[in-house]
């Protein structure tokens, strides 16, 4: 049997969720800079909509490289993040070996200073390997 009450509450429902989920991700999209003149006009109750998001190329490559979650959450995720990150991981791996190839280089200068200390101690030029004086 039709209740008409039980559907009322229902679509009221509805539409109160879609309202507060859309303006979850309006909230989110606005605390990108720039991002929050973009958005596409919407009527209450009514979901974002994602497909004039991607349509608009600065939106959606502002929210793809703030946001890359909320990006691939509303399916306009683009390569540009994971670029980004790689690109970063790939300085810090520089870093690295760069660190490592300046402790090799101190540790063999620091060797070096050791050998030359200890042939000047015995008397004996570093250079030649005969005895200083003779």
């Amino acid at each position: 049997m039709f209740d008409l009450e039980k559907e009322v509450a229902n679509a009221h429902l509805n539409v109160t969720e879609t309202e507060t989920q859309a303006r979850a991700i309006e909230t989110r999209i606005n605390r990108i800079d720039g991002a929050g003149g973009l958005l596409p006009p919407r009527a209450y109750g009514k979901p974002v909509n994602t497909a004039a998001i991607a349509a608009g190329l600065t939106l959606r490559s502002l929210i793809a490289r703030e946001d890359p979650q909320l990006a691939s959450y509303l399916g306009i995720a683009s390569d540009v993040a994971i670029r980004e990150e790689e690109e970063r991981e790939a300085k810090r791996l520089r870093a690295q070996a760069l660190g490592m190839k300046t402790e090799k280089l101190r540790a063999q200068n620091e060797a070096a200073a050791l050998r030359r200390e200890r042939a000047f101690g015995a008397g004996v030029s570093p250079l030649t390997g005969r005895r200083l004086g003779s």
